[in-house]
């Protein structure tokens, strides 16, 4: 029986025989859309790699940037997400009774949010956290460390959704205003660890969007909606996450 190496080796030789094929979304996320139609992935939220234990990731050649590693709430406090947006959200435009937190951070740098916080990571080694810091804008005094992540929560995470990702090239072009990717090169990465991650969130190669919303509808009215927080690294440093890497010809 074939390993699960070898079947997502065939299922990319598959598709990089047709060459040029036509995106099937428009905009960014077409390119990951296509490929996984391509080799049968259906498109889902569920906390798991992609296709026989890879998470699958997708980029175009000539592109820089950012690939999300992973997404997870904070997982402390106690329904943190409610407590970061209600407390440093801003109103929505058209329901102002309602909160929204979208920023990006480092560790490395502070940021500034809607003029009124600067945000940094801070990595905090002695107690095994990595916290999101609140700060005055002004002064970069500390106001509020209280949310973040555990060290085992992001181990867990790294090894549960990218202890082998399967890396996809692709070629673009454009005709008749239609994207089109010949997926044309694959790289396999492998044996990621929490100590490369924090090594290089510390460098500030690392970044961590927080994005949270509120539910304007149903049952669920007002409380934090989660659009995908997590973390993010440019492109070309990738690799300096994982142990192992072999590319596919």
């Amino acid at each position: 029986m074939r390993n699960n190496r070898d079947y997502i080796i065939e299922k990319f030789h598959q598709v990089k025989q047709l060459g040029f094929v036509p995106s099937n979304r428009r905009h960014n996320t077409g390119i990951g859309k296509t490929f996984e139609d391509y080799v049968g992935v259906v498109e889902n939220n569920l906390d798991r790699p992609d296709l026989a234990g890879f998470e699958i990731k997708t980029h175009r050649e000539a592109s820089q940037s950012y690939v999300t590693l992973f997404t997870k709430s904070p997982n402390f406090p106690a329904r943190a997400n409610n407590y970061l947006k209600n407390t440093y959200g801003t109103p929505y435009d058209d329901n102002p009774e309602l909160r929204n937190l979208h920023t990006s951070m480092f560790a490395s740098r502070f940021n500034t949010y809607k003029g009124l916080y600067s945000f940094r990571l801070i990595n905090d080694r002695d107690r095994g956290l990595l916290k999101i810091g609140v700060y005055d804008i002004s002064t970069k005094s500390l106001i509020d460390d209280s949310a973040g992540y555990t060290y085992d929560c992001l181990d867990k995470r790294l090894r549960k959704k990218i202890r082998n990702l399967f890396y996809v090239t692709a070629e673009t072009k454009r005709q008749d205003g239609i994207e089109y990717f010949h997926f044309n090169g694959a790289t396999i990465y492998a044996e990621p660890s929490i100590e490369k991650f924090l090594d290089l969130v510390d460098k500030g190669l690392i970044m961590y969007d927080i994005r949270i919303g509120s539910y304007k509808s149903g049952k669920n009215y007002g409380k934090a909606h989660d659009h995908g927080s997590g973390f993010r690294i440019m492109e070309p440093n990738v690799r300096l996450l994982f142990a192992r890497m072999e590319a596919v010809e």
